[in-house]
């Protein structure tokens, strides 16, 4: 199991997701090997989540992955989020995720992203 795979299962079984997930996902997360390796934006991540700003801190992840991705939709329907991920790859591919938490719903869609990345889904 790969570590987006073991993250995919901890997002989806987490209520909320809290600062530590944040901290494991750019620990883990193959595509923020060069956000792991940048002072600058680990100063800056590490004052979002000093400032319990853990929806920016989820988006700066966003941006910060390698290819470049941006959260293209982010809307709350039926008591759940639904995120979506867009890569600026060529041709372009896109990661949903659900779930009741707006910032796990962000972190499931860019581990997804990650996941798609890394081969086939395995279901």
């Amino acid at each position: 199991m790969t570590a987006a795979d073991e993250l995919a299962e901890r997002i989806s079984a987490a209520r909320r997701l809290r600062e530590h997930h944040l901290w494991e996902i750019l620990r883990s997360l193959p595509s923020l090997a060069e956000a792991r390796d940048d002072v600058v934006f680990r100063q800056q991540f590490r004052a979002l989540m000093e400032r319990d700003d853990l929806e920016g801190a989820s988006r700066a992840l966003v941006d910060a992955a390698r290819p470049r991705r941006h959260l293209d939709r982010l809307q709350f329907i039926d008591g759940n989020w639904i995120a979506r991920i867009l890569s600026r790859e060529t041709p372009p591919s896109r990661s949903v995720a659900v779930h009741v938490d707006r910032v796990a719903a962000i972190m499931a869609a860019l581990v997804a992203a990650d996941r798609r990345a890394s081969g086939p889904a395995k279901h």
